[in-house]
């Protein structure tokens, strides 16, 4: 046999192994980005029930840090937590699973080469032609192949080739079975960053007065005046967690939002003296006129549970107080964490 013939195969070898890992990787991160889609309840809903999960999540945790994280920054910590869910998922109850999309997706591409090389056997037999550049031009829609100069290969015996280049691909089948779930945090397309990118291109425009998210799932949505829809959120929060406070007090201003464009108060939308009743909150201008808060007086439970929780962080974070008109009234006091989730369960259906 010629040494050419034994070197081009060595050569294709090499690198079909390559291109089948980085293949493999992929499309396991793909399949198994799907999986978690369809069956992981965070995952599986709209925005608002990924909404619900994340804010659960940060109540069983308890760590003000994490929930100023949350507030100041809500695309980067749910970010965060669908990164943090898919790790432990991949490393448990999913774990199993990527061995299986492993396997199924080597023997995918193994079939899908094995039947390149038939391919390029009935042309060789038939026509004379660049074995290398046929075998290539089958494959690609599958992998990405290093081209080989063929020039340099004139001696080549394509039957040696195939025989050779599917005892390799038994070869590096049994390898690449090998594989790891760790395999897959590093990947070009990570099973994490494809659900980011699925469940978080959306509007992340944040509520001026108490910092909650808009909930609208298109990115760079239109408002209204350009004939779309104004930013808007189910469930506002008390103006307090973003650290809103009367002027030239230290006193928290505890009110929900929603509360505030129902009342006769006025705010203050810069730094000016400028005042602005808060029933018509939108004549203060950007960002205010782009939002569409309706006014009543329900209060979200979970929110008046994070405020009573952690009641002593704010205060030193924003180094403000919870006293005069902003107390905490006693009922917000006595929700218990049960009835904090519950709340999120009733209103987040």
């Amino acid at each position: 046999m010629s040494k050419q013939s034994v070197v081009l195969t060595e050569l294709i070898c090499d690198k079909l192994k390559s291109s089948m890992t980085e293949a493999v990787i992929n499309q396991t991160a793909i399949d198994i980005a799907g999986e978690l889609r369809c069956n992981v309840p965070a995952f599986k809903g709209n925005r608002l029930n990924l909404e619900k999960h994340v804010l659960k999540s940060l109540a069983k945790k308890k760590d003000f840090q994490i929930y100023i994280h949350y507030i100041k920054n809500p695309r980067s910590y749910t970010e965060t937590f669908i990164t943090e869910q898919v790790e432990t998922l991949l490393g448990t109850e999913y774990k199993d699973k990527c061995q299986s999309f492993f396997v199924t997706n080597i023997s995918n591409l193994q079939t899908h080469i094995r039947q390149a090389l038939q391919e390029v056997s009935k042309k060789i037999k038939s026509q004379n032609g660049d074995t290398f550049k046929e075998f290539t031009t089958i494959i690609k829609d599958k992998l990405t192949f290093d081209s080989i100069p063929s020039e340099n290969f004139t001696d080549v015996n394509f039957d040696f080739l195939k025989e050779q280049m599917e005892k390799g691909l038994d070869v590096i089948g049994a390898d690449l079975k090998k594989l790891s779930v760790d395999k897959l945090k590093k990947s070009r397309q990570r099973p994490d960053q494809i659900l980011i990118d699925q469940l978080c291109d959306c509007c992340w425009e944040k509520c001026p007065f108490c910092g909650a998210v808009c909930t609208n799932t298109v990115k760079d949505h239109k408002i209204a005046k350009e004939g779309g829809i104004d930013h808007s959120v189910p469930f506002h929060r008390s103006g307090s967690l973003k650290g809103c406070h009367y002027r030239h007090t230290v006193k928290m201003s505890l009110d929900f939002c929603t509360t505030k464009v129902a009342s006769d108060s006025s705010f203050y939308p810069d730094a000016s003296d400028r005042t602005v009743p808060h029933k018509t909150y939108r004549s203060a201008g950007p960002p205010y006129d782009t939002w569409s808060i309706t006014p009543d007086l329900f209060k979200l439970s979970y929110w008046q549970w994070v405020v009573c929780t952690f009641k002593d962080d704010l205060e030193k974070h924003y180094n403000l107080k919870y006293e005069g008109r902003g107390e905490i009234p006693k009922e917000w006091k006595e929700i218990t964490f049960e009835e904090a989730i519950r709340s999120l369960e009733e209103m987040y259906k």
